[in-house]
């Protein structure tokens, strides 16, 4: 009975055991296609994510010239046999697609579909794809021809009263649930005065592609600037015209018209930064993928010079559960950060993923409150190089999807799906027959009037949607002060954050007879700044930002100082089933007396049968405590130790120097563990 009613009063985790049905997790998409003269050689790619081996199922492709697939016009181009996967595992097959059997002048769409499996958590396993051909028979691969409208100059754009993101004052024109007044931005002085605009600072779009004649762009474009990766890989295809051939929406042109679509030329909305120069680079759609990832962040000078951009998005991610850091790409970011905008450092602005609902392995009841992947997950995103962003809707709560971890610095809005509650109002592909609109035709895709062309989707969302908003606010600060350094962008951000869902609860679990708290609430640290796992430091400010800005003395949060490993040796048994765990203190001493910190990356070295029994948690000498891990992270699903390294940013401001206790905690019974080492490094810095 007691047991019972704690896990009611709890809303957490009794149960059966999760880990006697641990799941496989089939998922299926288009690669990156070359593109010939009179064919397409369509790699599709069917990968099981999940912790247990699928059983063999089957894949189809279907072809239609309308993206509905159930009518009677539907032709099947492949249906084969997928075989039985081992965890983590994939299989691809090349589907030749040979277009002298099409119509010429024609629009043509594809549906991926594999068959769910026993056990499957996520049984959606499909992917869409399409594609438009000219009059002979050559798929299109570039916009000119596209012809889109153009508005007027100095002309009131449509849809900006619509963008709750930047100005929210309760609309719902296109959703069933109105908007909370002031969830946004906080720029209310920055579109009543008209400045500043993000004149003259580059933001290079890292993604799929982008449209450089999208009506909302193409005045923002950076003229030969941008690059494609396919241009030897695409037939008839343009070096620097990242234009994505496919059909079904383009991810980058929807991410740049978020951060930079322009103002008061008569058609669509606004982006953040209506002034900022935008490049695009199609790092995710090449087809030869070597090398792009460092070309399009800053490591290259030629073909494309990246070398030149103030602010990186990066509206991408992984599946998780990727532990190992790679050291070229540490040296990357570090170069970054160090030598571009002369000295003072590029922003790298990072999405910090939509998996707070994606358990694809084991789920459990706390898994609904606490999350299910910690953005922590990814090694890319514990580098304190990144400023990583989460999301929060038009109600100023965490957006549904949004990863939660100690790795997010602030939140931006992105919305939820644009149906009851508001997603993000931006750039569209061009014309009626391409876009994400295709497949959710609802909202401003149905605006006749305010969106004749087809141009505009009212759907963004994910926190894809959110970074763009982060990089458009951080151009009007270094348009505001052109010294800022990567670190004042950082700490502006901080300092200013507006405090969200002021009064979300800790959450609480109960593990062998003890209440664990799983979850924090809002936690102030010693520094004075407030922090939580779902939005960082809080909700992007742009107003009070720019008032900071204006009275701070740029490059004055002292050197940067990246400290060798503290280290605790000394391996202890993490007891099964235990809510109170196994603590270890580890004395930080001999750091100067007045650094400050910057970021705090624990490294962990953990035998465990099942770490994704276990919660980390790590307290500083100040008494601030931080979640690295939560219990029951899905991307530790069926994995066998750990050798992981773990980024807080809760501590910023801290002083480095004292006693760090380290606690690690293991929810479920069956599994017992050993922690065999861990080590502290520091970010450091002076504040003012």
């Amino acid at each position: 009975m007691i047991t019972s009613l704690l896990c009611l009063v709890l809303a957490v985790g009794c149960g059966p055991d999760a880990k006697q049905s641990i799941a496989p997790d089939l998922l299926v998409f288009a690669g990156d296609a070359p593109i010939h003269s009179d064919r397409i050689e369509l790699p599709v790619t069917i990968l099981n994510w999940g912790a247990a081996p699928s059983s063999a199922t089957q894949l189809l492709v279907y072809i239609n010239e309308r993206p509905n697939w159930s009518g009677s016009s539907t032709r099947t181009l492949l249906n084969r046999a997928v075989p039985a996967l081992d965890s983590k595992s994939s299989t691809t097959v090349t589907v030749e697609i040979e277009l002298d059997e099409l119509e010429p002048d024609s629009d043509h769409y594809l549906l991926l579909q594999v068959g769910s499996v026993d056990g499957e958590l996520n049984p959606n396993n499909w992917d869409v794809s399409g594609f438009s051909l000219n009059e002979d028979r050559q798929v299109v691969m570039n916009c000119d021809s596209a012809a889109p409208h153009i508005g007027s100059e100095g002309a009131t754009d449509p849809l900006f009263d619509e963008q709750w993101h930047l100005n929210n004052t309760g609309q719902q024109r296109y959703t069933t649930v109105a908007g909370t007044p002031g969830e946004d931005l906080g720029m209310s002085n920055v579109l009543s005065s008209g400045t500043p605009t993000g004149d003259g600072i580059r933001i290079a779009i890292v993604d799929t592609g982008m449209e450089t004649c999208h009506p909302d762009l193409a005045g923002n474009v950076e003229d030969g600037a941008s690059y494609n990766f396919n241009a030897n890989e695409w037939h008839n295809s343009d070096s620097t015209e990242p234009y994505l051939p496919w059909a079904m929406g383009d991810h980058g042109t929807s991410v740049a018209g978020t951060a930079a679509a322009a103002a008061h030329n008569g058609t669509g909305g606004r982006g953040v930064a209506p002034n900022a120069i935008l490049r695009g680079y199609n790092m995710l759609a090449a087809v030869e993928s070597e090398g792009t990832y460092f070309d399009s962040l800053g490591g290259s000078q030629e073909e494309p010079d990246s070398s030149l951009v103030d602010i990186f998005n990066m509206s991408f991610g992984t599946l998780g559960g990727e532990f190992g850091v790679d050291p070229n790409e540490t040296r990357l970011f570090q170069n970054g950060v160090t030598t571009l905008r002369d000295g003072r450092g590029a922003v790298y602005v990072k999405s910090a993923g939509n998996a707070f609902n994606s358990c694809r392995s084991m789920r459990r009841p706390a898994n609904t409150r606490i999350g299910c992947s910690s953005s922590n997950s990814s090694s890319s995103h514990q580098s304190p190089y990144l400023l990583m962003v989460g999301a929060f809707d038009a109600q100023g709560t965490r957006a549904s999807y949004s990863s939660a971890g100690s790795n997010l610095w602030i939140s931006a809005p992105a919305g939820e799906f644009g149906s009851t509650y508001g997603a993000i109002i931006t750039a569209d592909q061009v014309g009626s027959n391409r876009g994400y609109d295709l497949l959710g035709n609802r909202g401003v895709g149905l605006d006749a009037v305010n969106n004749p062309h087809g141009n505009y989707v009212s759907t963004f969302n994910g926190t894809s949607a959110a970074a763009p908003n982060a990089s458009g606010a951080i151009a009007l600060f270094l348009e505001t002060e052109p010294e800022l350094t990567w670190r004042d962008v950082k700490y502006l951000l901080a300092k200013t954050a507006r405090q969200i869902d002021a009064g979300i609860e800790q959450v609480q679990y109960l593990v062998g007879g003890t209440v664990y708290v799983a979850q924090l609430p809002w936690t102030t640290n010693a520094a004075g700044y407030r922090f939580h796992n779902w939005y960082g430091f809080g909700a992007v400010a742009v107003d009070e930002a720019l008032a900071l800005v204006e009275s701070h003395d740029p490059d004055s949060l002292g050197a940067f100082v990246q400290t060798g490993p503290f280290e605790q040796a000394d391996a202890v048994s993490i007891p099964d089933n235990d809510g109170t765990g196994v603590s270890q203190m580890l004395t930080v001493e001999s750091l100067a007396d007045d650094a400050d910190i910057e970021a705090v990356t624990l490294h962990v070295d953990i035998t465990h049968p099942q770490t994704n029994d276990l919660g980390i948690h790590l307290t500083s000498p100040s008494g601030t405590e931080s979640i690295l891990n939560p219990i029951f992270n899905d991307a530790l699903a069926g994995n066998a130790d750990l050798n992981w390294n773990l980024l807080s940013n809760a501590f910023y401001g801290e002083s480095p120097n004292g006693v760090w206790i380290l606690r690690v905690v293991d929810a479920a019974a069956g599994d017992a563990g050993t922690l065999n080492e861990w080590s502290l490094t520091f970010a450091l810095g002076t504040h003012p």
